[in-house]
Parts: structure tokens; C-alpha cells; sequence
């Protein structure tokens, strides 16, 4: 049984190393604004061409090296705060634009919007590399059950190995892990209450490393030798090395039970 989680918590994550047609839809554009604006299009933005491609049945945009075809729509809603970078425009109409998008760090999709046409549907493309596989994908992602993606999956939430780290210790204000995978990549992070209150003593907070941690160093349905060392910010406000680390073989999907003890005073304990 997977350990209860607190409500309020904020998960801090920073990379230390190498981490990053047929037009028949219908519907109107269901980007909503909510305080955001869109970003600007650079004055050397490029103009994407569609085509035909015996490839697949669909016409196709080559956009940064990578082959994309059309695969939805927004599904309810969605924020102008989601959409990223503006790459480009299509077919020479720079109301046209192409984005990236925030929740999708793989650029596995990029959204087609008219920002001059309030009417004309927003369009998902997704890269065509990933037919029949299954990827991540944000939730305001909508599938129009094209044939050629009909083997294609997709998952909302990203596959990760968890730490549940049980506290026994009564001056925590944060959690923080420095962790390395099959020997070269390296990265940061950590977990608070959002208040930065300290965390009660027998609350559980879970610790996460996302499939992001390896994207194109290695098959992320693979297992990988994990390393992790563990330190605490403390209520005064020192950040404390913790005695004890975690190694071991994992996968995307497991998950480990720890318990944090000690104090400030005493030094802290992870096993």
C-alpha cells in the first residue's frame, strides 16, 4: 500500500548536469489567457513547411531536426503560461505560430496556434519517432484518434522511482537529495512544506527522480544503479549532511521506504 502523502508540500528540483495535415478539427481555440501572455516571436523566426511524405498519411513539419504530424486538440482548457518558446510560424503566416510547451520537457508535442484568429482551433503536432511508443503528455492534451497514432499511448503523469521518507525528527524544514545515476548524471532535489513551516515529526514526504533525470542518456524502461546523498535544511536554518545513503538498482514505477531521525543538535540519520 503506497503511504499517505501530506496535502501542502512543494518539491524543488534543480539539474546539475547534462538534464530540457489534414485540418479536420473542430471547436474553437481553448487557450485561455488567465493573467499570461504569450511569448513573443524573434524577429529571425523561421517559417515551417508542411508536406505530403510517403511516411505516414499526414502532412508532416520538420521543426529543430525532428519530424512532427498532427495528433489533437486542447482538451477544455488550457493557459497561455503553458506555452513556451515560439519556434516559428507555418507556411509563411506569421499568426501562425509554433510552441513549445512548458509541462512537455521531452518537446514531444508543440502546439499550432492563430494568434489573430480567436476562432481557428489550436492543433497538437506530435513527433513522429514516438509512434507506437508510449510518451508523456500533458493533461490538456486531447487525442483525435488519428489512424497512424491508433498503436501510440500516452501517460499524464511522469514515470518516476520515489523515496517515501518517513520523519522522525522534530526541526526539519526541508529534505534535500543529491543523487547520481549509472555514474555520470548528477542533479538536485528536494522537498518542503509550502509554507516552509517545519515538517511534523511522523509525516511522510515523498522524494522524487523523474524520467527527465535521463532523457537521452538512457532507456528510461531500464533499470540504473541510483546513488543518493541526503541533507536537511534545519529549523535554524544550517543545511546539515545526513549520516547514511541509498544505493541500488531501480526502476521508473518503484519506489523505497526510508526514515529521517536525529536532530540538529545529535546530527541526522537516513535508513
Amino acid at each position: 500500500m503506497t503511504p499517505n502523502k501530506p496535502i501542502k508540500k512543494i518539491k524543488l528540483l534543480a539539474a546539475a548536469g547534462a538534464l530540457t495535415v489534414s485540418f479536420l478539427f473542430s471547436g474553437c481555440s481553448a487557450i485561455m489567457d488567465l493573467g499570461a501572455k504569450a511569448p513573443d516571436m524573434q524577429p529571425n523566426a523561421q517559417s515551417f513547411k508542411m508536406y505530403d511524405s510517403d511516411q505516414i498519411d499526414s502532412m508532416l513539419i520538420d521543426v529543430n531536426g525532428r519530424t512532427y504530424a498532427p495528433y489533437g486538440v486542447v482538451k477544455n482548457s488550457m493557459s497561455k503560461s503553458s506555452l513556451r518558446d515560439c519556434l516559428g510560424y507555418v507556411d509563411d503566416d506569421k499568426n501562425c505560430r509554433i510552441y513549445t510547451l512548458n509541462e512537455d520537457p521531452f518537446d514531444n508535442y508543440l502546439i499550432q496556434k492563430n494568434v489573430n484568429g480567436f476562432m481557428d482551433p489550436d492543433m497538437f503536432w506530435r513527433d513522429i519517432s514516438t509512434i507506437e511508443e508510449d510518451v508523456f503528455t500533458p493533461e490538456y492534451i486531447q487525442s483525435q484518434d488519428y489512424e497512424e497514432w491508433s498503436k501510440s499511448g500516452a501517460y499524464s503523469e511522469m514515470k518516476s522511482f520515489k523515496f517515501y521518507v518517513t520523519i522522525d525528527s522534530d526541526d526539519v524544514k526541508e529534505i534535500i537529495m543529491d543523487y547520481t545515476i549509472n555514474g555520470d548524471v548528477q542533479a538536485t532535489g528536494g522537498v518542503r512544506n509550502a509554507d516552509y513551516s517545519v515538517i511534523k515529526k511522523g509525516e511522510i514526504f515523498d522524494l522524487e527522480i523523474d524520467e527527465y533525470s535521463i532523457y537521452q542518456k538512457y532507456d528510461k524502461n531500464a533499470p540504473f544503479n541510483l546513488e543518493v546523498e541526503f541533507s536537511v535544511l534545519t529549523e535554524g536554518g544550517d543545511t546539515v549532511k545526513v549520516d547514511g545513503m541509498y544505493k541500488g538498482t531501480v526502476v521508473f514505477g518503484a519506489s523505497e521506504n526510508l526514515t529521517l531521525s536525529g536532530n540538529s543538535k545529535d546530527g541526522y540519520k537516513i535508513d
